[in-house]
């Protein structure tokens, strides 16, 4: 983190001798001080259709370092004049919080706020804008570098978008050792390494919370680490921290509604993962009491309603299942039981290989409809490929599958990973997904299978859904085949992609299907390129053009099949969306789940589901 050269590098912009703030908690308002008791009292206003702390995972990320485009939608740049200094975090739609010091001895009115950003370096990209208007500074010091918050009054109210949206705060004032050991995520552009530029793309790294305790234990002076500090990183082998220009970015922590805390603000710390000297936070739970009296004016998101029609729709999902199961074991004549979330193995019974087997439905898959095919392979024809699914939580797209069998969604793990099952819905047979006049296949998820995937080097991306109700196979909604042969590498073979993504980084999503042609590379070749030989697994799979980019999957894509043609003209998907740097970058080809490496997994945990004949 560097605090001094953060100061020092700020004080150089300004050009003369900076302003000092008092030493009492400050407002500074267009030029007028105004005490914090002072502000008006008011309630806090809910506001519809938001939901705070819902992190984007539908993204690439690799090995904790790169972040997908807009996973942290409530990270924000804090420039001062033209010059990148600090980062921030949204809270709500009038304020952003930050660190005391990136404020310190500043002229308010030369701060100005950007959202939505990945590429910082990237000018053809318009980030929204809004300048500082208040800054609200609690009482801290730059000898004892205690209570190093800060609030941002915006210009305006930000509008919520699938790039911009904030982050929550923790509900409760909690305990000091309640995060202890808690994995937390840091994120900025700020330096690499110590002597690093800053990094034009935002990084991230996963790093576990240390007690106050274990963190005077280190080789800081034990007075430094102050109550309502936080310590978090890996002191012993010091390969992750935060460093210089990351200062006042989030740490966050996944609450149990699977959504994100903003747990700690980076603050201060010596050198950049020094052994011995992990990162130091400004611990936020002491801060809620205030950062609420001083936001009274905003508007925040709360869990309340949310949670609210969350149950409503657990409430209809259990009843529409029971219905299901009771027809079910009416016909079958068997007893039969209401059905939960699993991500180790399936809990009901499941026939035995035999069974399995023998199973065959009256119908084919992997029939890729070829009439009105669009010219120039770019649009799909409608419903060309009748496998793709699309996954929408609470409402919002935000990732692909394939249909498998009549029962079963494949997907990737990392779409499913840190999402409520219940919330999760299917859709088939669309084309156009922006038509609200045409009323595609739905069904809701009841149970999750995914194998033992992390988000540390994304092994084992993958995972199959269960709907609550059999599909019906029609021209329109038709399951993609499974591969025959485990052995096969289809290296060299030209496979699709298909799916909804955005058509380039940082793009909105596409509202009709697309496809792309992407030649399979062999893992050697892929290794060969930008990425570290040790990213690529043998139950990966890359595809792309290396020398050139251009064509790839891209956000929003993630979990959608990427399929080859048979001899038999019928098609069989050979990898799920996975993850890769960007999108056509030169260099990195997209990385998928190697579908051959599960085909066991996938049909021990599918035997419920109709197979139709390979």
């Amino acid at each position: 983190m560097l605090l001094c050269v953060v100061f020092c590098f700020l004080c150089a912009l300004v050009g003369s001798s900076p302003h000092s703030l008092n030493k009492d908690s400050l407002v500074i308002s267009e030029g007028s001080f105004q005490h914090p008791s002072k502000l008006m009292k008011r309630a806090l206003r809910e506001c519809e259709d938001c939901a705070c702390g819902e992190r984007n995972e539908e993204g690439r990320v690799v090995g904790g370092i790169g972040s997908s485009v807009n996973a942290f939608p409530w990270l924000a740049r804090v420039i001062y004049q033209k010059s990148f200094g600090c980062a921030a975090s949204l809270i709500n739609d009038r304020y952003v919080v930050t660190a005391a010091h990136c404020m310190k001895g500043f002229m308010w009115y030369m701060f100005r706020v950007t959202f939505g950003e990945h590429d910082r370096c990237d000018r053809t990209q318009i980030a929204a804008t809004r300048y500082v208007v208040k800054v609200i500074a609690h009482n801290f010091t730059l000898d004892v570098l205690s209570n190093d918050i800060a609030l941002l009054r915006l210009s305006s109210p930000v509008e919520y978008s699938h790039a911009v949206r904030p982050v929550c705060l923790p509900t409760r004032k909690v305990p000091e050792n309640l995060y202890t050991d808690t994995m937390a995520t840091v994120a900025g552009w700020g330096a690499v390494n110590e002597t690093g530029k800053w990094s034009c793309t935002l990084l991230e790294a996963e790093l576990p919370v240390l007690s106050n305790e274990a963190c005077r234990n280190t080789k800081y002076n034990a007075t430094k680490i102050k109550d309502v500090m936080m310590c978090a990183g890996y002191p012993e082998t010091a390969h992750k921290d935060a460093c210089t220009g990351d200062s006042g970015g989030p740490l966050v922590a996944e609450n149990e509604e699977h959504m994100y805390d903003l747990i700690g603000i980076v603050s201060w710390g010596y050198g950049c993962a020094r052994k011995g000297y992990p990162g130091v936070y400004t611990r936020v739970t002491r801060y809620l009491d205030w950062i609420k009296d001083n936001t009274a004016d905003a508007c925040y998101c709360k869990y309340c309603k949310l949670m609210e029609s969350m149950w409503k729709i657990v409430l209809v999902i259990v009843i529409s299942v029971y219905i299901v199961n009771c027809e079910e074991g009416v016909q079958n004549g068997t007893e039969t039981t209401t059905e939960s979330t699993t991500e180790a193995a399936a809990t009901e019974p499941m026939p035995d290989d035999g069974e399995f087997y023998s199973r065959k439905c009256n119908c084919r898959c992997g029939e890729r409809n070829e009439a009105s095919r669009i010219v120039g392979g770019v649009e799909t024809a409608v419903n060309e490929f009748p496998w793709v699914a699309r996954l929408s939580y609470h409402n919002k797209f935000y990732c692909g599958g394939s249909l498998i069998n009549d029962r079963y969604v494949l997907t990737a793990a990392h779409c499913v990973k840190t999402f409520m099952w219940f919330m999760v819905r299917v859709t088939l047979g669309e084309h156009n997904r922006c038509n609200n006049t045409h009323r595609p296949v739905t069904r809701y998820i009841i149970q999750v299978v995914s194998k033992n995937f992390t988000f540390a080097n994304f092994n084992d991306d993958i995972a199959v859904l269960k709907m609550n109700s059999v599909v019906p196979i029609t021209d329109t909604v038709k399951p993609v085949c499974l591969p025959t042969n485990d052995h096969k590498t289809y290296e060299g073979v030209h496979a699709i992609a298909a799916g909804w993504g955005t058509m380039g980084e940082g793009k909105n999503h596409s509202c009709y299907l697309r496809e792309v042609e992407l030649p399979v590379l062999s893992n050697k070749a892929c290794k060969s390129g930008k990425y570290t030989a040790n990213m690529i697994s043998e139950t990966m799979l890359c595809a792309g053009y290396m020398s050139e980019g251009k064509k790839d999957t891209c956000q929003g894509d993630s979990g959608g099949p990427l399929s080859a043609e048979r001899s038999d003209k019928r098609h069989e998907q050979l990898g799920v969306v996975s993850w890769g740097i960007g999108c056509g970058r030169v260099g990195y080809p997209g990385v998928y789940t190697r579908v051959t490496k599960y085909l066991d997994w996938i049909r021990t945990n599918t035997k419920s589901g109709c197979f139709c004949s390979a």
